[in-house]
């Protein structure tokens, strides 16, 4: 079941997110703060539930509810709020949610809801079992499921020695004109990996976790204006041609970047928000480290 939580508080986010994750088949897909960024992840990731608080950092909880549902999302839309007044109740309702909680006193209310809700979904039916390698077999950088192990453990961290982090996502656009299959692709895409992890130190995380996308996981960084510079400089660094036998290459880069604690707090979300940073399903946000980067 994947959720996606909306909330403007950064220590209620870490609360909710620690519960969520601790129940089994949850995965905090997303996180944000604001009206406008949470009606273009949601769009994008299509979850299966949102947590939503009424009061966030700009624009209503109100008003993504209504949007929401007006847009056609059929998943599940569970207010969490401290505004616990009849009043509120009856707006939400009418607007379309499917619960509505007290933060003050109906966490565990949430919680078990959410408990069997996932039991009614289950429906008996086990998923398969599967086995993963933690390395991409071509490029030697960790694959997802690593660097989602990895960044979760980054993470809390971060957050125990109340440090920054920085993820980037970057998307390979010229590679589509080069069959995946061929010696040359796969030449372009060990190259790629090389200059990416020539710029990080062993503290840092380097993956391959899509056929034309690596991610970089920066585990300190001071600052957002830093995170910035360290963008422009994989920018810089990826633009220089790559010469391959018989031919030279120029590829085009898509970047996205997301900052722990500021854009989210959970590994999965905060790697959701970079790539959807990466491929543009965000609208221009005024405290975007990243939107003066695009070309």
């Amino acid at each position: 079941m994947n959720v996606f939580v909306v909330e403007d508080s950064a220590s209620i986010r870490r609360l909710l997110v620690r519960r969520l994750e601790s129940l089994p088949g949850v995965t905090v897909v997303g996180e944000a703060t604001g009206q406008d960024q949470a009606l273009a992840l949601i769009e994008w990731l299509q979850p299966d539930i949102v947590l939503l608080d009424l009061s966030l950092a700009t624009g209503s909880g109100l008003q993504v509810l209504a949007r929401l549902r007006r847009a056609g999302f059929a998943g599940r839309i569970m207010v969490l709020t401290a505004q616990f007044l009849e009043a509120y109740r009856e707006a939400c309702q009418d607007a379309g949610a499917d619960g509505f909680y007290d933060k003050a006193s109906g966490l565990e209310t949430l919680f078990d809801d959410l408990g069997g809700l996932m039991e009614q979904e289950r429906g008996g039916s086990a998923a398969s079992a599967q086995l993963h390698l933690l390395r991409d077999g071509l490029t030697g950088a960790c694959n997802q499921r690593a660097l989602l192990e990895r960044l979760d453990q980054a993470t809390k961290m971060a957050a125990r020695d109340d440090q920054k982090l920085a993820v980037y996502v970057l998307v390979l656009r010229g590679l589509a004109a080069q069959p995946a299959a061929t010696d040359q692709a796969e030449a372009l895409l060990c190259e790629v990996a090389r200059r990416l992890a020539g710029c990080i130190t062993p503290a840092d995380l380097l993956a391959r976790h899509a056929e034309q996308q690596f991610s970089l996981v920066l585990t300190r960084v001071e600052s957002a204006s830093e995170a910035t510079r360290f963008a422009r400089r994989l920018n810089s660094l990826l633009a220089q041609p790559y010469a391959l036998p018989g031919q030279t290459l120029n590829l085009e880069i898509e970047l996205g970047l997301a900052l722990f604690p500021r854009d989210a707090v959970a590994a999965h979300a905060l790697l959701t928000l970079a790539e959807a940073d990466a491929y543009g399903a965000l609208k221009p946000r005024s405290a975007s480290v990243f939107s003066s980067l695009r070309p």
